[in-house]
């Protein structure tokens, strides 16, 4: 085994220079398609979510339809962006349904009523509550 040689200089060359001036940017690549359009994206239309049912000159919400209120206060809180409306040709119908909304935990602010849906499909003996956001 022979000797070790002699250790080479240890100083630094110097110090490095500025970055250079960056190229031309390369060209786009391709674009990809458009997806399809979300349930409630761009218009923010009005969509049917839930149908209250009255039984003959009752404007009483039925036993049947007494969860809803609460479903739909559940729906609005996870949603928060989301507002409903109430379209019904009966005003005291349209209130109740309002007022259990209101009671379950819907905030009043986010429910409008008026005619939202298609006249002609309206039934004496339903409200509807739709959704938009």
């Amino acid at each position: 085994m022979g000797d070790t040689g002699a250790q080479g200089s240890t100083e630094m060359l110097g110090v490095s220079g500025p970055t250079g001036v960056a190229g031309a940017a390369g060209p786009q690549g391709v674009i990809g398609s458009t997806g399809a359009q979300g349930p409630m994206a761009g218009g923010g239309g009005w969509s049917a979510y839930r149908d209250f049912t009255f039984s003959g000159g009752s404007d009483a919400i039925l036993n049947s339809d007494s969860n809803k209120a609460r479903e739909i206060a559940s729906y609005t809180s996870q949603n928060p962006s989301f507002r409903l409306g109430i379209d019904g040709s009966n005003e005291r119908r349209v209130g109740s349904v309002r007022d259990a909304l209101i009671d379950a935990g819907v905030p009043a602010y986010k429910i409008r009523t008026g005619a939202f849906g298609d006249p002609q499909l309206r039934r004496n003996d339903s409200v509807a509550v739709l959704v938009s956001n």
